[in-house]
């Protein structure tokens, strides 16, 4: 009897396991297939891989999602051809990818300057000055000497000078006078006090506007290169500036004392009136190209000559560098009442050559390169286009407008 109590309990025992092997099989089939693989003894090696690889994709319920990315990433790559893999590895990544483009695929080996109007200047570094006219430049930037002032006692510094004269009467058309239209109001301020003082041959002045040395700088440069009149003015200034960096008195350099305005004055404007009587009745275009004609005629090119800067030393002397060509050149056509621009810039050295308007638009036209034998028009009347591989804008002189006109256009 005792025998058949034990029977009887081994078997509940081994039905509650079978129940419970079965519960577990309905649950995971996995299970079920081990157990076939074990009974069958057949399961090959290719069913255990999967068996692994189903499993993983249950463990990745409960991994983290870096390392689900990155065994996802892992067989995405043993799923590669070897040089598909290679190429990706090759690829380069974040911000680097723009540094191995070509410059035409990258846009440009160097940021592009363009002026408010529209001028794209060109590359420096593809420049090339033509061997008839390499050399002939000359053209001084302007220059600042910026001294610091002492700091005064028990705060900011007070200058014993005045503002001088403010120019608050004069107005620019910037039709004749494009610089001043690219100053701000603070800027256009100081350049009417500095165009009065410099009229008024007064060197030394407090600046009416607050402003730091740059500012200071562009208003000269703008008055200076608006007034080829004021041939005494020269290109260096002097900024003495506070513990701010606010410039607290301004110097200007003239090239001549008071003393000797008068005689020069009279030779300036003599000289002046006796080339503009040559080219009355005379289209727009035309009085252009004789008075372009007759500085070629006067003027010789002489790197060294005496106020070189000035339209004086084209006029009066006759020796002049570029400046002198090209401030010569904008005062006459100012004088005929034709817009005539100043442009500074770059041609395998600093440089400076004009922007003339016509009726049909604007043309470059470089007088000192003009003046070559056999070479007479080959800057004259020039688009910007044509101009590309020999000049570049510079400064201020980027805003100047674009030439683009065509009608007076002197073709090669």
């Amino acid at each position: 009897m005792k025998i058949l109590k034990k029977i009887l309990a081994a078997i509940a025992v081994l039905t509650a396991l079978l129940c419970i092997l079965i519960l577990l099989c309905a649950l995971n089939p996995n299970i079920t297939k081990k157990l076939a693989s074990l009974v069958s003894g057949s399961a090959s090696t290719k069913q255990t891989q999967q068996e692994e690889t189903s499993e993983l994709g249950e463990m990745a319920d409960v991994l983290p999602e870096e390392e689900t990315e990155e065994a996802d990433f892992e067989k995405e790559q043993e799923s590669l051809p070897e040089q598909e893999e290679d190429q990706l590895l090759e690829e380069p990544s974040g911000e680097d990818w723009s540094s191995n483009l070509s410059p035409a695929d990258n846009g440009s080996s160097q940021e592009v300057v363009r002026g408010t109007n529209g001028y794209e200047a060109p590359s420096e570094s593809g420049i090339e000055v033509p061997e008839a006219v390499s050399g002939k430049s000359g053209y001084q930037p302007i220059t600042e000497k910026s001294e610091e002032l002492p700091d005064a006692e028990g705060g900011e510094y007070t200058s014993d000078l005045g503002y001088g004269q403010l120019g608050d009467d004069y107005s620019f058309d910037p039709a004749f006078y494009p610089y001043y239209a690219m100053l701000d109001a603070k800027g256009q301020h100081l350049y009417r006090q500095i165009f009065a003082n410099a009229n008024a041959f007064n060197g030394a002045f407090v600046p009416i506007e607050a402003v730091p040395v740059s500012e200071i700088k562009n208003a000269i440069m703008a008055v200076y290169n608006d007034h080829p009149e004021l041939f005494w003015l020269n290109t260096a200034f002097v900024c003495k500036y506070d513990k701010n960096k606010i410039c607290a008195e301004l110097e200007l350099e003239f090239n001549i004392s008071q003393e000797e305005f008068p005689e020069k004055s009279s030779q300036f404007y003599n000289t002046v009136n006796t080339m503009l009587t040559q080219v009355q009745n005379l289209s727009s275009y035309e009085k252009g190209r004789r008075i372009h004609d007759l500085l070629i005629e006067k003027i010789e090119y002489v790197k060294g000559a005496d106020m070189n800067q000035s339209a004086y030393s084209a006029l009066v002397e006759g020796k002049s560098v570029c400046a002198g060509y090209a401030r010569a050149y904008q005062y006459l056509m100012q004088r005929l009442g034709i817009p005539c621009y100043y442009c500074t810039g770059f041609a395998g050295e600093d440089h400076a050559w004009n922007i003339v308007g016509l009726d049909d638009g604007y043309y470059n036209v470089d007088v000192t390169w003009d003046d070559t034998p056999g070479g007479e028009y080959d800057y004259f009347n020039k688009t910007d286009e044509d101009y590309a591989d020999t000049h570049v804008r510079r400064d201020l002189s980027i805003n100047l407008p674009k030439c683009e006109g065509q009608k007076y256009r002197n073709g090669d």
